[in-house]
């Protein structure tokens, strides 16, 4: 009875919460018009950022954002890969003041990509193999976080991307308390909580068989990446939620017109390798949606997406 009290009560304090989000697009905007973002990951940044320029657009804002891309990439190769890159690394990028589609280069270094401009934010985070494992994290992390201050011109906001994996229970809830102590840990001035959202996403049957892998679970064919469409978008979001609460407060991404269609995404170029669009329609979109704002709220714990 306790037990159902208590959840009847959150839901009236999630129903109040979200009605408290405007639905509408390009809002009165009092932040920043421009943003720019340095992004040192692998290819779950790529699943996740992809479509952030887009959805972030809607509400008169522009932004550059570099990804440094290295394939499984974690805090250990990017400190000991720092200066020389490597065969496995990439750069995409994309500045909406002046395009409408990402483009890529091969073989950038990660102080190169930091030489490009002056950065409102870097983020940084750990392999999905490594981020449930504490001791993977050090020194690597103190390393990577000296040579930004030494490499960026100008003060930059350290943001934390929270990696996700696909294990069982027992190993998400290990992957957000291991996060929790690291962001506790360290000055990260704002956090990314896509692991959250994905795992909260996980909870809903719309996203629980999505995928076109064998375990679903919002994969796609190779069991590692986010698919393109539903999986992606919520990740997006999620970015996005993050950043309006840092600069735009006003806004949040309920109501978000962006719907990542096949058409819409071949349009803008797509980063991620993972096939076609799946999953979309509009009331999974406002799920997504209500998923990306439950887990900006509820950084680590897993949440029952209704």
């Amino acid at each position: 009875m306790a037990s159902r009290k208590f959840w009847s009560l959150f839901s009236i304090f999630l129903l109040l919460l979200l009605s408290s989000c405007s639905s509408k697009d390009e809002l009165i905007h009092h932040g920043p018009k421009h943003i720019s973002i340095c992004v040192l990951g692998n290819s779950y940044s790529n699943d996740s950022f992809s479509y952030v320029p887009f959805i972030l657009g809607k509400y008169g804002i522009t932004c550059s954002i570099h990804i440094y891309y290295r394939g499984s990439g974690s805090l250990c190769d990017l400190d000991r890969e720092w200066l020389s890159g490597n065969g496995n690394t990439k750069h995409f990028y994309i500045d909406t003041r002046v395009d409408r589609k990402w483009k890529s280069e091969n073989g950038i270094t990660a102080r190169d990509i930091l030489s490009l401009d002056d950065w409102d934010i870097v983020s940084l985070q750990q392999s999905s193999l490594q981020v449930s494992n504490e001791n993977s994290y050090h020194p690597y992390l103190e390393n990577v976080v000296d040579s930004l201050r030494h490499y960026c011109s100008k003060p930059f906001v350290l943001a934390w991307f929270m990696a996700y994996n696909r294990p069982n229970d027992d190993a998400k809830s290990r992957n957000l308390t291991v996060q929790k102590r690291i962001i506790e840990e360290y000055p990260f001035g704002l956090v990314f909580p896509v692991a959250t959202a994905i795992f909260d996403c996980q909870t809903h049957p719309s996203f629980s068989e999505m995928g076109d892998s064998k375990y679903g679970l919002m994969f796609s064919g190779d069991n590692v990446h986010l698919q393109e469409g539903l999986p992606c978008y919520a990740a997006a979001l999620t970015i996005t939620e993050s950043l309006l609460r840092y600069y735009s407060p006003e806004n949040c991404v309920i109501g978000n017109s962006i719907r990542p269609s096949q058409e819409w995404i071949n349009m803008i170029g797509g980063i991620t390798p993972n096939g076609y669009s799946i999953g979309v329609s509009e009331s999974n979109c406002l799920l997504a949606q209500k998923a990306a704002v439950v887990a900006n709220n509820n950084m680590f714990e897993i949440i029952t997406i209704e």
